[in-house]
């Protein structure tokens, strides 16, 4: 195949390593420090397992973004013009750091912030791959790509507030209340990539079922497009829940992929997220 440019992306689009093999990609993990050592992700499903063993053990875990120089490396690896595709500038410096280094390079070089995270930024990565084997420009690629971004919609949710108290991102008194009201929060992307949280429902049944009324609301077409879905190691809850989606508004079939450290640094385990494609977010 004549390709018009070559793509590469960072490890929170939570894509199987096979995928990312088989496309001819280029992965640039993102490191990641679990009790005294630090790590690449490079998104090999065992490493991840272990991970949220770990987790789930005491041992909590963070993250940094990279730079320029993390890659420049990659990015002169193939004469082909890069089309990169990193996490949201909105949850991360990784956007600004490919920025500043994409306008030294001597050849050509498209940055895409996603405005996501996780599997978010993995469908945008897919989209990127058809429009490669297509033989759409470099160009015309990034111009496709930087409209269908806000096209993806998606619902985060868990059962346990556990793991953004051990982490920090809730107080004590919060979770000590939410644990006793049942609260199964989602939470949600805005079109400027930051994440909030949309609703606090008293139990998982309540958040499921707001879940799947909020996707048949803002779908579009969904007997031609792919669920996908993406979970912290739950992966049983995660499929009861899509295959429910996927009968109930109507989706042609789903898509799961196990969430990585880089992403699963920040969430813990038993984050379930459920992506789909809808009109413009931008729009009210």
């Amino acid at each position: 195949m004549d390709k018009k440019f070559f793509i590469t992306c960072d490890s929170s689009c939570d894509l199987p390593s096979d995928f990312i093999k088989r496309n001819d990609i280029k992965l640039v993990p993102i490191k990641y420090i679990q009790g005294d050592t630090e790590y690449a992700d490079d998104m090999e499903f065992d490493s991840k397992n272990a991970f949220y063993k770990r987790f789930r053990d005491g041992e909590l875990s963070k993250t940094g973004s990279y730079n320029g120089d993390d890659v420049e490396e990659i990015w002169n690896s193939t004469g082909e013009p890069i089309l990169h595709i990193c996490l949201s500038s909105g949850l991360s410096k990784c956007y600004e750091h490919c920025i500043m280094k994409a306008s030294e390079m001597k050849k050509e070089v498209k940055v895409i912030d996603s405005l996501f995270a996780s599997l978010g930024t993995g469908v945008l990565v897919i989209k990127a791959v058809e429009l490669r084997d297509k033989g759409l420009s470099l160009e015309e690629a990034f111009n496709e790509l930087e409209k269908f971004k806000y096209t993806i919609h998606t619902n985060y949710t868990t059962h346990t507030l556990e793991y953004f108290y051990r982490g920090g991102r809730l107080s004590k008194s919060k979770y000590f209340l939410g644990k006793l009201l049942h609260i199964n929060p989602i939470l949600k992307m805005d079109p400027e990539g930051k994440l909030y949280i949309d609703k606090k429902c008293h139990g998982t049944k309540k958040s499921e079922n707001e879940i799947i009324e909020d996707i048949k609301a803002r779908a579009v077409n969904p007997e031609n497009q792919t669920l996908y879905i993406c979970h912290a190691d739950c992966v049983e809850k995660a499929k009861e829940l899509g295959e429910r989606i996927k009968n109930e508004v109507g989706f042609k079939d789903i898509y799961i992929t196990l969430m990585g450290p880089t992403i699963g640094s920040h969430c813990g385990p038993d984050l379930r997220a459920y992506f789909f494609l809808g009109k413009d977010r931008r729009e009210k």
